[in-house]
């Protein structure tokens, strides 16, 4: 069975294929039936906020490149506004004046398929570089790395944990508890904020 979703909605009919090929039809919708209830409760609380984040959505930095898939979907359903990438693009290349230009006020490093820890190792690359100091999310302490193996990458049932996390990160004024011990880390890097 292959399996290649792009959008969110898409993972979860995936998961009805599968209950279906597998007789488990009834476990599966229960599963889609569940995730649903989560993602909606995102998204309308997510409606509540006040702005919606610009988002800068970092999925590789050597080349630098922006999530894509369904991340650019969670973000907007979390609340956030994709600064680079949409539902209907994958992901693709970023230049470094274009980001600086596009003024994130929320900076998540998810490098496709690893854990906080090898995310973190991604934060020097752009730390140095110039402009750096200049966005919003930096001025602000809004730069995090996130678990994108678990949360990000794989499509499966652990996104909707991401949705959360993300949602999170976006407006901790109206969520808080989302995310898990060293599922999402807080990048401190302006001392001064």
């Amino acid at each position: 069975m292959s399996l290649d979703p792009q959008y969110v909605g898409d993972i979860l009919d995936d998961i009805r294929r599968v209950g279906q090929a597998t007789g488990q039809d009834e476990k599966a919708e229960e599963v889609v039936s569940r995730m649903q209830s989560r993602i909606d409760a995102v998204a309308a609380r997510a409606t509540l906020a006040d702005s919606r984040p610009r988002t800068l959505h970092l999925e590789w930095v050597d080349p630098l490149m922006c999530g894509g898939h369904w991340v650019p979907e969670m973000v907007e359903m979390a609340g956030g506004e994709n600064c680079f990438g949409d539902k209907e693009t994958g992901s693709f290349q970023l230049d470094w004046e274009d980001v600086i230009a596009s003024r994130p006020e929320v900076i998540i490093f998810m490098p496709c398929g690893f854990e906080v820890k090898r995310a973190l190792e991604d934060v020097p690359i752009l730390s140095g570089k110039e402009g750096w100091e200049s966005m919003p999310a930096v001025q602000n302490n809004r730069v995090y790395a996130i678990d994108a193996s678990a949360y990000t990458s794989r499509s499966g049932p652990r996104l909707v944990d991401g949705l959360e996390i993300m949602a999170e990160m976006l407006h901790p004024e109206l969520f808080s508890g989302m995310i898990p011990e060293a599922g999402a880390l807080r990048v401190y890097t302006n001392p001064a904020a």
